[in-house]
């Protein structure tokens, strides 16, 4: 076997190692109180090899998140679309549930999840009202907090009961929530102006 092809799967092999050992740490305490040498204990690593591949606990937590921006960005291109539809989001967790403790777990950050989704579903309201219901800005802004809101509670639903629901299903019932209630509040809102 090639030498390269060797060293690319040991790497790869160290990377998942670590990537593992840090998972699981994050699930029992926060990022501020996991150390290097936790995880590489964990991984059964020196801290020389965790350090040529990162920085520190938050450069890694960083390039997972990186990694499922990444799986968002790749599926928008492939769809050619503006946004990602609702369906997307659950299947895009799915394929990358073993980084979405990162984002939902006990000590994951929902507001890195939430710049994630408010990027890749922005276009979304006003693909809905076409124009039909205008709205000043400071009203669409609430809207959309209010979306990302929803999309989120959901996901993190999804994601804390194993994934398990069919992610056509969870995002049929999202995407109709959505709808609804963006439609009702575009109703209120041009009804006092």
């Amino acid at each position: 076997m090639d030498t390269a092809k060797r060293e690319d799967r040991r790497v790869k092999y160290t990377k998942q190692a670590i990537r593992e050992s840090f998972l699981s740490l994050l699930e029992e305490k926060p990022i501020e109180k996991i150390s290097v040498t936790e995880i590489c204990k964990r991984a059964d690593i020196n801290r020389g090899t965790f350090y040529s591949h990162y920085a520190d606990p938050f450069d890694l937590r960083s390039h997972l998140q990186q990694e499922l921006r990444d799986a968002f960005a790749a599926r928008r291109a492939a769809s050619g679309a503006k946004r990602l539809q609702a369906v997307d989001n659950f299947l895009i967790l799915r394929e990358n549930r073993d980084i979405c403790g990162v984002f939902f777990g006990p000590h994951g950050n929902m507001n890195d999840m939430r710049n994630i989704i408010y990027e890749y579903s922005f276009g979304y309201i006003e693909e809905l009202f076409s124009c039909k219901l205008p709205m000043p800005e400071p009203q669409l802004e609430g809207l959309r907090a209010m979306l990302i809101s929803a999309t989120l509670a959901m996901l993190d639903y999804w994601y804390k009961s194993g994934m398990e629901d069919d992610p056509a299903l969870m995002a049929k019932a999202l995407q109709s929530f959505c709808d609804s209630g963006s439609l009702s509040y575009a109703k209120q809102v041009n009804s006092f102006t």
